[in-house]
């Protein structure tokens, strides 16, 4: 059974489970969707989760859980996340612009002109983490769209318009900046109809003028999303084509002016650009994990992991995964995606932030919503200090494949839940899945890691 047909499965016995079960609030699938590492401290790592962003500050070893609350948002929304040169952490919201800068306790959100706009990006600029882009882009009164960017020079704490706003007819969906020069920065998104199409805006001077550039096969129902710009060349950039039943990837050397398909796959969730630009990884949850060198962007699949977001920095190639299936939420790849170690196990969430005082909006809300979400996803209801909360290894210990195959998945969910690997079901990755679901009225993971027997494959 391929993933597209094992999710429906998943996700229909999920929500049959989670209607009787109103411990986990908005009764999401728990699944992780982005990975960000602090520029400044690689210990400090964010994951945002279906139920909130989990924070460990010690590599991997503790993570510490802040409610949907806290931040400012709830029920289906999946905010996109920066994390700043100073470890500061901004969400943007539906709603407005969130933001802590006292390691996740007290969460503001941003007054003025940002108030109550919705804010669909941000970005960081390499040489300068303490510079933020943000992209804002609301529908206003007769279906004007008002998109605008903005920059913060002090890790989001103050913010200026960059440029004029954009054209009434134009929604935006991501921008990025140029690592080689941050005077480039480029914004996606589609213009209104009758054709809807899809475009990049480019801007040479920082958002003082703008070029428009359509985006071939991209409208309303295939919208382009920047993935990435080469950390050399500011011409070179790459897009996401998301489409009905199937995603591309484009390539576009010359600034936007003329681009070109280079991959094709049934979803991309995840797609990362090594630090030094010479590699490309891409993949999702159907498609399992492609690399391939920037030179040739001759795509070559190295495993089977369900990736569901990618993330590349000096310290490797970080994916999210299907925990039941893949044997962790956040793993680490060292060897270019050939084998994780899994970085984010449910048994290795403590909580919430344990010197979060009572003040703050993560101390405030999150301690009493933390023993129903715990009990439902079968975390650890606290982690004594100094104590490994699941016997696991962290993200540099046993280095055991979790994607590179098959077999090699099972290896690592043994290392990473303390149990033995759901591949071993007679039912295979589907069966295993809605046992897990199914399991203890809910609780996803109990059995694997109660230590199960575990048969070979």
């Amino acid at each position: 059974m391929n993933r597209f047909a094992l999710g429906l499965g998943a996700a229909a016995a999920w929500f049959a489970l989670s209607a009787a079960a109103p411990a986990l609030a908005n009764g999401r699938y728990p699944s992780a969707g982005q990975i960000l590492v602090d520029p400044a401290d690689p210990d400090h790592i964010v994951v945002r989760a279906t139920y909130g962003a989990l924070v460990t500050r010690d590599g991997g070893e503790r993570w510490s859980w802040i409610c949907e609350t806290a931040i400012g948002y709830s029920g289906f929304e999946d905010p996109m996340m920066v994390v700043t040169g100073d470890g500061s952490i901004l969400a943007g919201l539906f709603d407005g612009l969130s933001a802590t800068h006292d390691r996740g306790c007290d969460w503001q959100l941003a007054e003025g002109p940002l108030a109550r706009r919705n804010i669909v990006d941000l970005s960081i600029d390499r040489a300068d983490p303490a510079s933020v882009l943000l992209l804002g882009s609301s529908v206003m009164a007769g279906d004007a769209i008002l998109t605008q960017v903005w920059e913060s020079k002090d890790d989001g704490r103050t913010w200026t318009q960059t440029g004029a706003d954009f054209p009434s007819t134009f929604l935006g969906v991501t921008l990025d900046s140029a690592p080689s020069d941050p005077r480039r920065i480029y914004v996606s998104g589609r213009r209104n109809g009758p054709t809807f199409q899809g475009i990049v805006r480019r801007s040479d001077d920082r958002g003082a003028t703008w070029e428009e550039l359509d985006v071939p096969g991209s409208d309303d129902r295939n919208l382009p999303y920047l993935g990435a710009v080469d950390p050399e060349d500011p011409d070179v950039v790459y897009v996401r084509r998301d489409g009905d039943g199937a995603d591309a990837l484009l390539v576009s050397e010359d600034g936007g002016v003329t681009w070109r398909e280079v991959f094709q796959a049934v979803s991309l969730l995840g797609l990362a650009l090594s630090p030094d630009g010479t590699r490309i990884a891409v993949g999702s949850d159907m498609d399992g994990l492609w690399v391939a060198p920037t030179a040739t962007l001759e795509f070559t699949q190295v495993g089977q992991l369900g990736v569901r977001c990618l993330t590349w920095t000096p310290q490797g190639l970080f994916a999210c995964a299907d925990e039941p299936l893949d044997g962790f939420t956040a793993g680490v790849s060292t060897d270019g995606g050939e084998t994780f170690s899994p970085l984010l196990t449910l048994d290795r969430l403590c909580g919430p932030p344990p010197d979060c005082g009572g003040e703050s909006s993560t101390g405030r809300t999150c301690p009493e919503l933390w023993p129903g979400t715990a009990s439902f996803l079968d975390a650890a209801d606290s982690c004594e200090a100094g104590a490994d909360p699941g016997g696991t290894a962290g993200a540099g210990g046993s280095g055991a494949s979790a994607g590179g195959s098959a077999e090699g998945a099972g290896a690592a969910e043994s290392s990473a839940g303390g149990g033995c690997s759901c591949e071993a079901s007679g039912g295979g990755r589907a069966g295993v899945l809605l046992s897990c679901l199914a399991a203890a009225g809910g609780l996803l993971l109990r059995a694997r890691r109660r230590g199960r027997s575990c048969p070979g494959r």
